[in-house]
């Protein structure tokens, strides 16, 4: 199948796959045939004075129903003390190497890293001031958090930390959604908790997600209208997921007339862009809006897509440094994914085996995740990839591009960048994988989650 013919089939279909926020995905990832040294990775990140960092607190206090993320809600006081101090120790270890480097963000993910306390969260604090003193003047540093998991005394020492950014998954503001996804607390907590991160921070993101279980338009536009009363910075809409190994999958197989089809996701999906625009939000991507008077909603992304080296720290969490991507194994399986966090919580720092699993990328995957994370910025340049690779785009993806103009998915208005048009966001995630390689799609479809 052509390149035109690959999207206009897919767009024609309606399908709907999962969104795609980097590449390669975790899920192409294997086991080392050798643990992977920091050596092999210390020079690929000599080449840029800048790092992010992203740090995974893998608690919570349940798991939601469409969730799939790396945690455990077993959350006993000994198991969070003992993980925060090895990610204390593995910050002061990996300082030693990239402690020189500019930091452009940092972000607190999880899980729900909320679920740490006040004294945790100050050990963390202390030892990235002490590992990573440099720091841009525009250094974003992003704590998720979940409606039910603070408290005013917590946001307060956040702040005092220098955190300026908070992301909180809010889902829904009707209660028997909430519920049906698996979330225990009442839309007054959700509310409260709104209140009081928009009180004390500039810039936060609040996720809705449509296709819940039981979910009418009627309800979802009830839940968003609700959510931007409160005039957050940044939005973040998703469309559910039903993935392998979740509660939801089993819901929707047995009352699929309960759920959105995904025809019905889309046009709610025109609905939403519609109403953001007209609220004076600018989309980002297929799921995020932020307020045309600010900045890019999410530096640590942009910065990742623009070629920033990531080191992510704790069990799940994935580093990229130029062809070297890994992390620690990945789960979904309680007993297995605790099995994980303990022998990370165990085991010492290990230059000579900072990660067992991972993927080495070619030069070929190299360029690929250069142009289809550019795409995804609106910031591909020819000038800049003539400049990176010694050849034009066009040599390289030229069908590729031609099919994306003749269905305008893209445009380029000052005859150098590839910006994405309103159609192009929508089917952001089919466009992408028109430039995954073979060799990344059969990995993807031969894996297998634990």
């Amino acid at each position: 199948m052509d390149r035109l013919e690959f999207l206009r089939t897919k767009i024609e279909k309606n399908e709907l796959p999962t969104y795609v926020y980097g590449y390669p995905s975790k899920r192409s990832y294997r086991v080392f045939p050798q643990p992977l040294r920091i050596t092999d990775v210390v020079e690929p990140a000599s080449r840029s004075k800048q790092i992010n960092i992203y740090i995974h607190i893998p608690f919570c206090r349940y798991r939601c129903t469409y969730c799939t993320l790396f945690l455990t809600t077993r959350n006993r006081q000994a198991t969070q003390e003992a993980y925060v101090a090895r990610l204390a120790e593995h910050i002061a270890r990996y300082g030693e190497y990239f402690g020189d480097r500019e930091v452009v963000s940092i972000y607190f993910g999880g899980g729900t890293p909320t679920l740490l306390t006040e004294h945790q969260f100050g050990e963390l604090f202390a030892a990235l001031d002490v590992a990573f003193p440099k720091r841009s003047q525009r250094c974003e540093i992003t704590v998720e958090a979940a409606p039910d998991s603070f408290n005013n005394k917590l946001l307060d020492c956040l702040k005092a930390f220098g955190v300026n950014r908070m992301s909180m998954g809010i889902q829904s503001m009707e209660p028997g959604e909430l519920a049906n996804c698996g979330r225990p607390y009442s839309v007054e907590i959700a509310k409260a908790a709104i209140e009081a991160v928009i009180k004390r921070f500039s810039h936060v993101n609040l996720d809705l997600i449509y296709g819940l279980r039981g979910q009418s338009r009627d309800s979802w536009i009830f839940s968003l209208g609700r959510v931007l009363d409160y005039e957050p910075q940044t939005v973040s809409l998703y469309p559910v997921v039903v993935r392998p190994m979740t509660n939801i999958l089993a819901s929707k197989t047995n009352n699929p007339e309960l759920f959105f089809s995904e025809a019905e996701k889309y046009e709610i999906y025109d609905q939403n862009t519609a109403l953001m625009e007209s609220k004076s939000y600018r989309q980002e991507s297929f799921t995020r809006f932020t307020r045309i008077t600010g900045d890019h909603a999410y530096r640590q992304e942009v910065s990742d897509f623009e070629g920033t080296p990531l080191l992510g720290l704790g069990a799940g969490a994935r580093s990229y440094f130029g062809q070297y991507h890994y992390s620690t194994g990945y789960a979904v399986d309680r007993s297995t994914t605790s099995r994980i966090i303990k022998a990370f919580s165990d085991r010492p720092f290990d230059p000579e085996a900072i990660a067992s699993h991972g993927i080495r990328l070619t030069p070929d995957e190299l360029v690929r995740r250069y142009v289809l994370l550019g795409l995804t910025l609106s910031a591909l340049s020819r000038k800049n990839y003539a400049a990176l690779f010694g050849r034009a785009l066009a040599v390289d993806f030229g069908e590729e591009l031609k099919a994306l103009e003749s269905l305008r998915l893209v445009n380029s208005a000052d005859g150098d960048v590839y910006q994405l048009t309103h159609k192009g966001f929508k089917y952001s995630s089919i466009m992408a994988r028109m430039f995954y390689s073979n060799t990344m799609i059969i990995l993807e479809e031969q894996y297998q989650a634990e």
